[in-house]
């Protein structure tokens, strides 16, 4: 594969899971994806459409993990966080601001 390139991506928010999400090349949309991920997803509804370059920051994914996933199976599934995820980022949110206080 060469280098990653800017993606026109399509985010669609999945009906059977709250937090779990498909990103997708724009250009080539929900028909190509398996029929078992789409069993899998439910009804899926557009959340948003985005450039994504390789330097993007994602709030919940990381940028090249999601593109080459694009590129090599056609699509990105972001599944929702667990509360240890959830409590990790939220730790090193509290000790990066600790850092940032004057002592």
């Amino acid at each position: 594969m060469g280098p990653i390139m800017t993606i026109i991506c399509e985010i669609y928010r999945c009906s059977k899971k709250e937090g779990m999400y498909i990103y997708l090349d724009k250009k080539k949309g929900l028909d190509e994806l398996p029929e078992a991920l789409k069993q899998t997803t439910g009804k899926m509804e557009l959340a948003m459409t985005l450039a994504l370059p390789p330097e993007k920051k994602l709030a919940r994914a990381n940028v090249e993990e999601v593109m080459l996933a694009i590129q090599s199976q056609g699509f990105y599934l972001q599944m929702p966080p667990t509360l240890s995820q959830e409590a990790r980022v939220m730790s090193d949110s509290i000790n990066e601001a600790n850092h940032k206080l004057e002592r």
